[in-house]
């Protein structure tokens, strides 16, 4: 080391560089408390990368969460309640703007029991097709007897006659 003095200020310029850098990367302020969180769980994050909630999506920065993680936050140091904050956002973006529809009307009841009425519907439909289109087995005439009678007897001839059975081959 020749001189002590500019290796002070070189590692004094580093250290304050490094600082800044450090300081200019630091998230400025966390909106994600628990309040909001859980407020969050309650809606959608419509950034079009993931399908998490606004309280749990994991996305740095991310251009939907971030501005209503703020939002919220700032709501609920206004003192608004979890309700009324989400229903100022279904009121602002609509419905989709829930994590999970709400459970009223026909909907839950079409969900849950609309598949297995129609698994049944559908057995009962294709048991009525194959009921009425079942034909019963035709009686042979003795016209095809006669032909069975002649096909059974050249083949039992060409089995008699082969090499695979013992038989003489032809040539």
């Amino acid at each position: 080391m020749r001189n002590p003095r500019q290796f002070s200020l070189k590692f004094a310029i580093a250290l304050a560089s490094s600082i800044i850098a450090l300081y200019a990367q630091a998230a400025p302020e966390s909106f994600l408390t628990p309040d909001v969180a859980r407020v969050g769980n309650r809606l959608a994050c419509r950034c079009g990368s993931c399908r998490n909630t606004v309280g749990d999506c994991a996305m740095l920065h991310c251009g939907y969460c971030s501005p209503r993680r703020e939002r919220i936050y700032q709501m609920k140091q206004e003192g608004q309640s979890d309700d009324q904050i989400v229903n100022t956002f279904v009121k602002e973006d609509g419905i989709v703007t829930l994590s999970s529809p709400p459970a009223e009307g026909l909907g839950p009841i079409i969900t849950w029991i609309g598949p297995g009425v129609a698994l049944l519907l559908g057995f009962g439909i294709y048991s009525w097709y194959i009921r009425r289109n079942r034909k019963a087995p035709e009686v042979l005439v003795p016209a095809d007897q006669a032909v069975l009678d002649r096909f059974r007897a050249q083949i039992d001839s060409e089995l008699d006659d082969s090499p695979i059975s013992g038989g003489p081959a032809k040539k």
